[in-house]
């Protein structure tokens, strides 16, 4: 059952309920120019029909791009990059749903690989939630369950033997943090946070993770703290212009938006 931090539905024995949450998206950049295909994409994504969110997104982007012709403006230009990268993205689970990618992986029987396929599905699943969430201002049940289930098993592929030296379990804890957060599961959310050890937070690596565990739980100075470690003291040939922009489109920042500590971040 999905629940919001301030409310949650009983139970009947022996019964089952999905229940789909209403939220406070923030000022999502999509919603500056909207579009019914762009809509319709993200409504897609929020069904996992990947290839049909992918020709969706096509046609935002032409629809985006004629209009920037004709009237530029950065809320278009980042409308038009923001619907490249979601593209990109069904276009890569619409590939995973079809067998063409990661097959070795999934069928593969030692942990390391089995953890970097939940793991690289989990991170591409967690950004089509926030996206979808941002548009249809509802976290869709199906997707959110299938997201925090990616995510458990890549915590337990790399339990026990051999796999527990790999590390790395620190981002895992975190997407889930931010994964149960969008779902108003807001006490696992912050129990996820707490199996995070304070070397491991004090890795530059995993700074981003952090900013969107603590975005998610809406501790907007923590999350701006961190972001500040990545945009303003990144580590030599970590980040650059072009990596701040595509960072600075993520959802998990939509609650930010418009916040002028957040937003100097990001030079135009």
């Amino acid at each position: 059952m999905l629940a919001t931090d301030r409310s949650s539905l009983p139970l009947q024995p022996g019964h089952t309920i999905n229940v789909v949450v209403s939220v406070d998206a923030g000022a999502p950049l999509e919603r500056a120019v909207p579009s019914r295909f762009y809509a319709q994409a993200a409504a897609a994504d929020g069904e996992q029909r990947w290839a049909d969110a992918t020709a969706l997104y096509r046609e935002a982007i032409t629809e985006w791009t004629a209009a920037a012709r004709l009237q530029p403006s950065r809320a278009l230009e980042l409308a038009i990059a923001k619907a490249e990268r979601e593209r990109q993205r069904s276009q890569l689970l619409a590939s995973r749903a079809r067998g063409t990618v990661g097959v070795v992986g999934r069928f593969a029987r030692d942990p390391f690989s089995r953890r970097a396929e939940a793991l690289d599905e989990g991170r591409l699943l967690r950004g089509k939630l926030l996206a979808a969430r941002a548009v249809l201002e509802r976290v869709p049940a199906a997707l959110y369950a299938r997201t925090r289930d990616r995510l458990r098993e890549a915590l337990r592929a790399g339990a026990g033997g051999a796999a527990a030296r790999m590390g790395g379990d620190a981002e895992i804890h975190l997407l889930l943090c931010s994964t149960y957060a969008a779902g108003g599961e807001i006490e696992a959310a912050r129990l996820a946070r707490a199996h995070v050890t304070e070397a491991d937070r004090a890795d530059p690596v995993n700074n981003v993770a952090l900013a969107s565990c603590a975005a998610a739980l809406g501790e907007t100075r923590a999350a701006i703290a961190e972001l500040e470690i990545v945009a303003l003291h990144p580590a030599p040939g970590r980040i650059d212009r072009y990596a701040l922009r595509d960072l600075y489109l993520g959802n998990d920042w939509d609650r930010l938006r418009g916040d002028p500590r957040f937003e100097s971040l990001f030079p135009r």
